[in-house]
């Protein structure tokens, strides 16, 4: 099925077309969507996550940090978890 897009979104078709990427139209508009259902779940969950994060501080359940080095440590802890977290992905 032929659609009507714009020319600079036909000429991002025919390049995935042309590098095999996808064997129709319908297949990469359709990678597209459900590209964009994920993108936008994503940010729900987000928002709900910080909604969630911002209630629990407004309940005074955040944390004081005293000083820059306290400062510098919570992020040093953060950064750790994350890269964790990337490699345990990475393996799966």
């Amino acid at each position: 099925m032929s659609y009507p897009f714009p020319p600079e979104l036909q000429q991002l078709v025919r390049e995935g077309l042309a590098a095999g990427n996808y064997r129709s139209e319908d297949e990469m508009l359709l990678e597209a969507v459900q590209l964009l259902r994920q993108r936008d779940a994503d940010f729900q969950g987000f928002k709900q996550n910080l909604k969630t994060r911002l209630d629990r501080l407004d309940r005074g359940e955040g944390i004081e940090l005293e000083n820059d080095e306290a400062l510098n440590e919570f992020f040093d802890d953060i950064e750790a978890e994350v890269c964790s977290e990337l490699a345990t992905e990475k393996k799966s």
